[in-house]
């Protein structure tokens, strides 16, 4: 699933100006155009707004309300002059009902009657005239499209969910409409402990965005002392709907797992990927690298007897990846006969916040005096320019490294100016090389190296509730068409009506 046509939706939705300068705006609209808008009703009619907010229980915060009034008052004002040259007389009060309506529902906690009822006397303090029920009925009109319902999911319901959400930072918006279709998932939790260091992944989805379910997965596990978390193969079907099934999850990691004898580690080789192996006597920690592009891949990749890492370290917009090799991979891995050998390890973990992650861990594995290092990054996907700089750097410093990335969605579409950023892309992330240079002098010590695993089952979302989002990508335009219809016809309407 992506999650592309949701950003886009907040995208459009909140890219708006600050409070002091819609508040700017608005002053120099009615002070240098009082004559074209009567500024006792514009005054009633904003504090008639004001007042609905805490009834409807809208949530919008100064900045919102503002911009709002401005885009009322720009409106009105457009409007007059408009009918000044066509010689009509307007009436402001349909644009204003049917833009009312439909901000306040989709903003608000309130039903569609509530809305419609408050909305409708607010508007009535612009015009006073029955008129105005031809705004509540596009307000409604529009409502009720939204409202279509596609495989069982309500279209309207998830919007305004998602929005609500987004307005509060509150994922129990969302998460409570995730809930009505989530289906229950019988999955399992792993964990690698390398002395005091643990390696823990799942065959959950850390999404699917923000802080919404799943998403809060990545930050729950690396919380922990000297812990991070690594990404399996696994999609956005298996992302947990809400924050209990995270804690569901988290309840069942537990790294007391039977000792493992380590032996030295070995690469696997394809054509689009790399298979690094980390070879013990019971299991293999193996790590998916893709050559030039690697993003999800699927669930069916995780096989006994290893940790599969997707290591999401190659951003590309585009990535179908090729199963029958991946699968060669593993299977070649899972049967290289090798020797033990002795290992020595260092750990340390940084709370590094830019752009584009959340923080970074180091491992540190010496084998025999072949020293490797796994570069974990807290973030969503490499830059691959990025990543072979690392890797060169640590060649350059007598290090075989593996980078990987944790595919946290906490910053998917934080910012209304960008949907996420992959590692590499913000200039601050150069400090992994600061970061490298103090690891490399860390002293290693001997450890003893445990697996273990654990069952879970957690509600997800689904495969449907992807195909339905992939619906969603595709229905942006139109929603936003639609909608934009509707709004120059009910300011047509507002401006011709008693001309018609």
């Amino acid at each position: 699933m992506k999650v592309e046509g949701l950003e886009k939706l907040h995208r459009i939705t909140f890219s708006i100006p600050s409070a002091f300068t819609s508040f700017a705006a608005l002053a120099t609209i009615l002070i240098v155009a009082n004559k074209l808008i009567d500024i006792l009703r514009f005054s009633v009619f904003s504090i008639a707004l004001a007042i609905s907010i805490p009834i409807l229980n809208v949530k919008f915060d100064l900045k919102k309300f503002m911009f709002l009034l401005t885009f009322f008052a720009f409106s009105i004002v457009l409007m007059r002059a408009t009918s000044d040259l066509l010689k009509t007389n307007p009436v402001a009060g349909i644009f204003v009902s049917f833009t009312l309506l439909t901000v306040l529902y989709f903003t608000s906690e309130s039903n569609l009657i509530e809305v419609t009822l408050i909305s409708s006397l607010i508007s009535l303090s612009i015009s006073t005239t029955p008129l105005i029920v031809l705004g509540v009925l596009m307000g409604v009109l529009f409502v009720k499209v939204m409202d279509r319902e596609f495989d069982g999911f309500n279209m309207g319901k998830y919007f305004k969910g998602f929005l609500l959400t987004w307005l509060t930072d509150d994922p129990r918006f969302f998460e409570d409409v995730l809930k009505e279709r989530s289906v229950e998932f019988e999955g399992w939790v792993k964990c690698m402990r390398f002395g005091d260091a643990r390696l823990i992944t799942t065959s959950f989805h850390p999404g699917p965005m923000r802080n919404v379910g799943g998403a809060r997965l990545v930050c729950e596990i690396n919380s922990m002392d000297n812990t991070f978390y690594i990404h399996s193969p696994t999609n956005h079907a298996l992302d947990p709907v809400s924050r209990e099934e995270v804690e569901r999850i988290m309840r069942s990691v537990d790294c007391r797992g039977e000792s493992l004898l380590p032996m030295k580690p070995y690469d696997v080789e394809g054509e689009r990927y790399v298979l690094r192996v980390f070879p013990f006597d019971k299991v293999k920690l193996m790590f998916i690298v893709g050559k030039e592009c690697i993003d999800d891949l699927p669930y069916d990749l995780n096989v006994d007897g290893a940790v599969v890492v997707d290591s999401h370290s190659a951003y590309c917009k585009d990535f179908e990846p090729d199963i029958l090799e991946l699968k060669s991979l593993i299977d070649r891995g899972l049967n290289v006969k090798c020797e033990p050998c002795k290992l020595r390890y260092a750990f340390k973990k940084f709370n590094v916040e830019t752009k584009s992650m959340c923080g970074v861990a180091v491992l540190i594995l010496d084998y025999c005096n072949e020293k490797h290092v796994i570069v974990i990054f807290d973030g969503n996907n490499v830059d691959l320019k990025f990543r072979r700089e690392i890797e060169d750097f640590c060649k350059k410093n007598g290090f075989k490294a593996v980078v990987a990335s944790t595919d946290n969605h906490s910053k998917t579409g934080i910012s209304t100016k960008f949907t996420y950023l992959p590692v590499g892309y913000d200039k601050r992330d150069n400090v992994i090389f600061e970061i490298l240079r103090e690891c490399f002098k860390l002293k290693t010590e001997d450890c003893e190296v445990k697996f273990s695993k654990r069952d879970v089952t957690a509600r997800v979302v689904g495969e449907e509730f992807c195909k339905f989002i992939s619906h969603v990508d595709r229905s942006c335009i139109w929603m936003s068409a639609l909608y934009l219809t509707l709004l120059t016809t009910s300011f047509l309407l507002s401006l011709l009506i008693r001309f018609i």
